[in-house]
């Protein structure tokens, strides 16, 4: 039995290349194995690479929520800007014009056209103030609402892009770790059909050399 199994088994070679696995691959947080199933390489994420990934992502949405909340203190024409700039000219216009009122006073003048027309003269000026200054602060509202959506824009993509990227970069990689497994089976395979085929050509050998013998000893 032993003698049949020589000349029609398997070679020691032969069962340990039918039995090749390519190699795993683990580094940098990632690791994966071979499917022969799909002949892909099918890579997995570990919990440390996950966890940078999704902080930094985290970190991008964080920074894209501030910017959004900036824009309503910079909302055009209702801005913190054009608010602090009204208050203080109205201020300064109260103040102005209470100390014209008490200066006319003194002078016994305030019942006056004279009078009348000093403080509306007065408060005009103020009232041309707060307009051209709520003006003014528009445009800067405006360009600052502008930059705020960029950079909240920015960093929304830039969230996106490092996942985008990460993608990229694992897809990349399971790629190429496919290639160089399916490289390496094809090699076992070769090198198992060449072992199968010298064994092959040795029990043809050893079988005409048993046979011979055999013929030898019954003539």
């Amino acid at each position: 039995m032993s003698f049949i199994k020589n000349i029609f088994g398997k070679s020691g070679a032969e069962k340990r290349l039918g039995k090749f696995e390519p190699a795993g691959f683990s580094g940098g947080g990632l690791s994966g194995a071979l499917d022969k199933g799909t002949n892909t390489f099918n890579l997995e994420r570990g919990p440390e690479r996950g966890s940078a990934i999704d902080d930094l992502v985290s970190g991008f949405r964080d920074r894209a929520s501030e910017f959004r909340g900036l824009r309503d203190r910079v909302r055009p024409g209702f801005g913190e800007l054009t608010r602090t700039r009204v208050e203080a000219i109205r201020t300064a216009g109260a103040r102005t014009v209470g100390n014209l009122r008490e200066e006319l006073t003194k002078r016994r003048v305030l019942g006056s056209s004279f009078a009348q027309r000093e403080v509306t003269a007065t408060e005009s000026e103020f009232a041309r103030q707060e307009e051209l200054s709520r003006a003014e602060s528009k445009i800067q509202e405006l360009s600052m609402t502008a930059e705020l959506i960029d950079e909240e824009f920015d960093s929304t993509i830039a969230g996106l892009g490092t996942v985008l990227e990460e993608l990229k970069f694992e897809t990349s990689l399971a790629a190429q770790l496919s290639v160089s497994a399916s490289n390496q089976a094809l090699t076992a395979a070769g090198a198992s059909a060449q072992a199968a085929a010298a064994r092959r050509a040795g029990n043809a050998e050893l079988f005409a050399t048993v046979t011979s013998a055999f013929l030898l000893r019954d003539s």
